[in-house]
This record gives structure tokens, C-alpha cells and sequence, in this order.
């Protein structure tokens, strides 16, 4: 089964919502230059205070707001103008949403074109491009900068420390030391000098041990004395001194030495870092702010996601997801910063390869051909936990062992259907009609596998043509005719998507069966809720009883999912649905995880795993690993109707099952059952599949209870059966066995 396409393409939207915080570089946030004259509260807009109150308590999103309305304000002077302008594109920037930031960073430097010519407008106009995903431009943005002549050299400084810690973490030390030299020869004023001396001191402090390594391993004695590889070598020093007496020595020994003969225009600073350490020293020419400053260090997680081609659409809504985690996190004091990694792009494998090791947990892929590259490319395990988007690894790599999956599987999707049908129902007799394609065999094996293991079986099996629509009655009338030596059966699993299973379900109402439980995948959720989004009709008579599983749906009354809706409405996007519902589980699982190190026993990773499920509050469907590391998601069921997939109420669905079988007469479903027995507790012998949560809804009334059987020797009309391109990336919960 090939996966259904999305039709819209938005691809400025998706790269506007990559969060690649860690290419921010670890430089210090700067502050306002300045702090601005606040508005006279009697002859300005009452607005312009809480504005103001909310912007130095950190309020970002309220501040943002009341910002935006301010600015549009006619007849604003010109100096509150800029000040909301300014204030309303960094309180977008502080709370990640990176989309709204470059436009407003654009109208600040519009409103106040000198502010290109600063330090504050550029590096935040660098940062918002790393928050996009676009590390690339940011650099190169840094670098014209660094070259640009009517620009301010301590401004080009300390863009060059950006960019050169940029390279570092990317594992380039050496073209990062030299461009420090390079800038570092082209100062004059021995006083800038001096500052730039000190903000790369304090900035190294904050690089990573593996990079700060990398640096230090082209420090020599012949190089040791000239900047910048003087503060490196300081700064290693400096660390080694603070886990091991013996080192202190060497420490004194090299800040003397650096303060007698060393290459810096202030000849003071190694002492002082020597006697106070790196607290006193500056990290920026701003001036701090507290509200405003970066977050405090965190763990940071990598995630493999498509942002090109045809499967953009799917990982953009996972980024839109990780995003609105990451600021409910970061406003809980638990700040994970994420490096997305665009599997699109023919440099993905070696990104993967170059993140810093304290790198350990990696999301993704989502799609096959991915999967296949990064088992080739032997990064999996590589000392790193892998959270696969996939319904399944595949014979290759080995689950709870090589990596874990985040994503159901299809046998999810089955035991949801069972546990209702066998489990609360008492059907234990079943029917299976599928098409001929590699989808619906494995999903028939699957099918009749799980049945028996529940005590369950299929008597009668039917298979069709997915692309000749003249054998499906054939088909039908086939497996009824096994069912009527074999006991009959009380429900049906079609697996197969909504438009071919709409033209042959019509085939069991014109022979006259009418009162079968119809059971559908996942598929069918999905194609409810496009068809529900763009008012499209489906035979809805068809469907009365029939199931469909699910992993999200909006009007979830979990806390998480009700927190998700709220915070994508705020920020003006659209409804979250499933994939928006991954991405936000999977950084707030990240959280709850907690910093994992190199190379973890995989039992000590299922141990974890269990642990933090078990204390998520889900979204999407809840999920589950057991101590061997397999996960299982406890998926939602679904009718259909016209306004879309509906949560299902069993106990109402049960009465529904039976007044329709009671009136059915000499048309009776072929099972032997008179009807569908007690809630599953009241039964004895069977296994207790994971329950669903929060499934309840009334019976639509709307739903006619009177099939339509086409006329005898005529096909059903039904929508034609979608063409896929080749290597869509696998929708929702649909095996990617194709």
C-alpha cells in the first residue's frame, strides 16, 4: 500500500519552523543596547506599560502581542515606534517562533536602519536563521559581515568569535582559529582589542570539551603565545585545573607567562581569569539582560526529519510539534535545545556523524529509504539511542537492541480492532477481505495471527484485484460462501485504503449481509479527516458499523493534547494533527529521558524508556515499552461520520450492533453469536489488550440505518483510487512495507 499525498505545499512555512538551536553557536545572548526611555504611562497607551511590565518579566509571548497592536498604532512617536518594533521581533525570537522573527527583524532594521551596522541586530538575525534550520546562511551572513568595511571592526569581532565557535562545534577548529587571528591583526584601538581578547575568553568557556579539544590540539609551543590559540590553551589549562590539583601549577605557570609575553592588548586578563575565573568578564559589547538572556543549557537531542521534496509537508508539521515542546519546556526551567538534520540533503549522513558527542539521542527517520541509508551508513548504533519514527525496523536492525521506535505498529492497529470486537463484543469468528498487494498480505497474516493468539479465528478469507473493480463481487460472494461451512463470522477487516474499501464494501449489502461489524486501518481515519477538511461526501449508509483506528484526534481531553491545541491557536497556526502531535511528544519524552551517556546498555535504554512513558502525559495515543524495549501504542477507535472520524462509545455501539441484528430477520450476519456479548471483564480466558482512554461520544442519529446495494451485475460507484509517487514517505501509521 503506497502512502496518499498531501496536496498543499507550504514549504516556506515548514523551513520556517526548523529549530537548530545548537548552530546558535553557544555565544552569550546579548542584551538591548541601552535600556530605551519607557513611554510616559499619563499621554501614552496604558498598553504601552503592561507591554513594558511584561517584557522585563519575561513574558515574551505578552509582550509580543501587546508589542504587535502598539506598533500599527497611528501617530506613534517615532522613538515608542521602534522600541515596539524591536521589542516585538525579540520576544518572537525569545520564544522560539522563529517564523514570526525574520519579519520582524527585517521591519526593525527598516524602522532603524543603522541597527544593520550593530552587533545586536546581526547576531540576532544569525540566531533566527540557525532557528530556521538555515545554519548555512547564518554563516555566511556572519562572514560578510566580518568583511564588510562600513561596519564597525569590534562588531565584525565578535562576529568572527561567533562564526569561529560555529566551526568549531561543526568540527572546522582550524578554519575558526585562523579567522580569530585574522580579525585579531586587523584591530587598532588597543581598547577594542582588548574587549574582543575578553568576550572570546568567555565564550570558550561555554564550548563544548569536544571542541574545545579540537582547538586545543593546533595549539603548539611555536603558536602558543599568539592569539587565539593563547586563550585556548588558557582555557584548557583552566578546566584541567579545576578537576585536578596537579594541574594548578601549570595553570599559574601559563597565565604568568601569557601576561609577560602573550599576544593580547590586555595583558591583565589571564590573571584575572587565573584569580576570579570567567564570572566577571563580558560575553558581549551589549549589556545583559536577565530577561533576555539564552536559557540555561540544557540537553540538546538531533532529529532526522525530510524538509524538501514530497515529504516536507509530514516533517515540517513534526518541527511545528517540537517547536510549541520546546517553549512549554523552556518556560518550565527544562530547555532542550534540537539540531535538525534534513535527510533531503546529501550531506545528512555526515551532519549526523560531525554533532557533538554529548549528542546522544537521535529522532528518526520517518521513512524507509532513510532508515535504509543510516543502517548502511553504520552511524546505527554508533554509541547513540535512536527513536525511530517508523512502524517498523525491518530485518536489518533489531528493536530494543540496535534502536527503539517512537510510532505504532501495524499490529497496534489490530489489537485496537480486537480488543473491541473480541474482547468487549465476544465476536470470535471473522471474516478478512483484502487486496492482492504486499500491504494487504501482511496486514491479512498479521490480522489472523493476532486473532488466534486472542482466541479468536477467520473462517473465511476473500482476496481482490486492487486495480480490477469487476472481480470484488466474485470476491465477496466467495468468502461467504466459505463462511457458510465454517460457522460464519460476526465482523469483517478490509485492509485496504478508504477508496477502494468504499467500492467494495457495497458488495456485502447486495448480498445481503447487513449487520457485520466492518473493521478498516488506520488508512481510514486518515481519509476521514481529509475528506471531513475539505467537505468531501462519503457514503456515510455504508459505514454504520464500522470501526477505524487512530493515534490523535483534536478534541482529546488529555491535558497534553488540550495544551497543544491551545498553544497552536495562540500562535495563529493551524489545528495540530497527528505528525504536529509526534514531534511535541517526542521533545517533551526527550525531557522527561533526560541526558542519556555514550554508549548506554540497551536494557538501561528500555529501563528508561518504560520509565518515562509511563509518566508522559500523551497527546497523541499513549505509549508504552516493555522491558525488552518493544513499544505499543494504545491507539484511539473511530466511526465514521460526516463531519469526520468520531470516538467511539462501545457500550453505545454494542446496543447499535445488536438492534441491528435483532431486526435483520431472514438477512442475518452468517455468524452462529445471537449477539455481542458482555464487556470483556465478565469473560473468561482471554488475554487484556491495553485499553484506549477517553473514548466516549453519543450515536450520530443522522447516520441512516438503510443500505443501498447497487442493482444486481452493477459495480458500486466509488472515487477513483489515488496515483502515489514512488517513495512517499509512509502516512500516519501505514506500514512501510512497499
Amino acid at each position: 500500500m503506497k502512502p496518499t499525498t498531501f496536496a498543499s505545499v507550504r514549504a516556506a512555512v515548514i523551513l520556517a519552523l526548523l529549530l537548530a538551536m545548537a548552530g546558535c553557536a553557544g555565544l552569550e545572548g546579548p542584551g538591548e543596547s541601552g535600556r530605551p526611555p519607557k513611554p510616559p504611562t499619563a499621554a501614552q497607551d496604558p498598553r504601552f506599560a503592561e507591554a513594558d511590565a511584561a517584557w522585563q518579566a519575561g513574558r515574551h509571548e505578552q509582550s509580543r502581542n501587546l508589542y504587535s497592536l502598539l506598533m500599527n498604532q497611528r501617530g506613534l512617536p517615532k522613538d515608542l515606534k521602534l522600541l515596539a518594533v524591536k521589542r516585538s521581533a525579540l520576544s518572537a525570537l525569545f520564544m522560539g517562533d522563529f517564523k514570526a522573527a525574520q519579519p520582524g527583524l527585517d521591519a526593525w532594521r527598516a524602522a532603524d536602519p543603522a541597527a544593520a551596522a550593530t552587533w545586536e541586530w546581526n547576531y540576532r538575525y544569525a540566531q533566527t536563521l540557525s532557528g530556521l534550520g538555515r545554519d548555512d546562511q547564518a554563516r555566511e551572513h556572519l562572514g560578510r559581515l566580518i568583511s564588510e568595511n562600513r561596519v564597525p571592526w569590534l562588531v565584525q569581532a565578535e562576529a568572527a568569535i561567533d562564526l569561529s565557535l560555529r566551526h568549531a562545534k561543526g568540527g572546522d577548529a582550524a578554519a575558526g582559529v585562523r579567522l580569530l587571528a585574522e580579525v585579531h591583526r586587523r584591530g587598532t584601538d588597543p581598547a577594542a582589542v582588548a574587549k574582543m581578547e575578553e568576550y572570546l575568553a568567555k565564550n570558550l568557556g561555554s564550548l563544548p570539551d569536544p571542541a574545545l579539544a579540537k582547538c586545543d590540539a593546533l595549539v603548539s609551543e611555536a603558536n602558543l603565545d599568539s592569539f587565539p590559540y593563547n586563550l585556548v590553551a588558557l582555557e584548557r589549562a583552566r578546566r584541567a585545573a579545576l578537576t585536578a590539583a596537579d594541574k594548578r601549577p601549570w595553570l599559574r605557570e601559563l597565565a604568568d607567562r601569557l601576561g609577560r609575553a602573550g599576544e593580547l592588548a590586555d595583558r591583565t586578563l589571564p590573571q584575572r581569569i587565573l584569580n576570579k575565573g570567567l564570572e566577571g568578564l563580558a560575553a558581549s559589547s551589549l549589556v545583559p539582560v536577565a530577561q533576555i538572556q539564552a536559557p540555561p543549557a540544557g540537553q540538546t537531542v538531533a532529529v532526522l526529519l525530510p524538509l524538501g521534496g514530497q515529504f516536507r509537508e509530514f516533517g515540517g508539521k513534526v518541527v511545528k510539534g517540537i517547536q510549541a515542546g520546546q517553549a512549554e519546556l523552556s518556560q518550565a526551567g527544562t530547555p532542550v535545545e534540537v539540531t535538525v538534520i534534513d535527510v533531503t540533503q546529501p550531506d545528512w549522513l555526515t551532519r549526523l556523524q560531525n554533532l557533538p558527542p554529548d549528542v546522544t539521542l537521535v529522532g528518526g527517520p520517518m521513512h524507509r529509504i532513510s532508515l535504509q541509508e543510516l543502517h548502511s551508513s553504520g552511524l546505527v548504533p554508533g554509541g547513540r539511542v535512536y527513536l525511530m519514527f517508523m512502524p517498523t525496523l525491518g530485518e536489518a536492525l533489531h528493536e530494543g537492541a540496535d534502536a527503539w521506535r517512537f510510532f505504532s505498529s501495524p499490529k497496534d492497529e489490530i489489537d485496537a480492532l480486537l480488543n473491541l470486537s473480541l474482547g468487549s463484543f465476544g465476536i470470535r469468528h471473522y471474516g478478512l477481505l483484502r487486496p492482492e498487494d504486499r500491504y494487504g498480505q501482511a496486514m491479512g497474516e498479521l490480522f489472523a495471527l493476532e486473532t488466534a493468539r486472542l482466541g479468536g479465528q477467520v473462517t473465511a478469507t476473500g482476496i481482490y484485484s486492487p486495480a480490477d473493480a469487476t472481480g470484488w463481487d466474485v470476491a465477496v460472494q466467495q468468502m461467504l460462501q466459505q463462511a457458510e461451512a465454517s460457522g460464519g463470522f460476526g465482523a469483517v477487516f478490509i485492509p485496504d485504503d478508504w477508496n477502494r474499501s468504499d467500492g467494495v464494501l457495497p458488495y456485502f449489502f447486495h448480498n445481503k449481509v447487513e449487520d457485520l461489524l466492518i473493521m478498516g486501518p488506520q488508512l481510514w481515519t486518515e481519509a476521514l479527516t481529509r475528506a471531513a477538511a475539505t467537505k468531501t461526501s462519503i457514503n456515510i449508509q455504508n459505514y454504520r458499523l464500522a470501526v477505524c483506528p487512530g493515534a490523535w484526534w483534536s478534541d482529546n481531553t488529555a491535558p497534553a493534547a488540550q495544551e497543544l491545541v491551545r498553544r497552536m491557536r495562540t500562535e495563529g497556526q493551524e489545528s495540530p494533527d497527528f505528525w504536529v502531535a509526534l514531534g511535541y511528544d517526542f521533545i517533551r519524552m526527550a525531557a522527561k529521558l533526560g541526558p542519556i551517556p555514550p554508549n548506554p546498555a540497551p536494557g538501561d535504554v528500555s529501563t528508561r524508556l518504560a520509565q518515562a512513558a509511563a509518566s508522559m502525559q500523551w497527546s497523541m495515543a499513549p505509549l508504552s515499552y516493555d522491558p525488552s524495549g518493544q513499544v505499543h501504542q494504545s491507539m484511539f477507535l473511530f466511526r465514521p461520520s460526516v463531519a469526520g472520524p468520531v470516538p467511539l462509545d462501545p457500550e453505545g455501539f454494542r446496543e447499535r450492533l445488536n438492534t441491528i441484528r435483532s431486526r435483520a430477520g431472514s438477512a442475518s450476519a452468517p455468524e452462529t453469536e445471537s449477539s455481542y456479548l458482555a464487556p470483556r471483564e465478565e469473560q473468561s480466558g482471554m488475554e487484556t489488550a491495553p485499553p484506549g482512554d477517553g473514548l466516549s461520544a453519543p450515536v450520530d442519529p443522522s447516520v441512516s440505518t438503510t443500505p443501498r446495494p447497487p442493482a444486481a451485475g452493477v459495480p458500486p460507484t466509488y472515487p477513483a483510487a489515488p496515483v502515489y509517487p514512488a517513495g512517499q514517505p509512509v502516512p500516519a501509521h501505514q506500514p512501510a512495507t512497499n
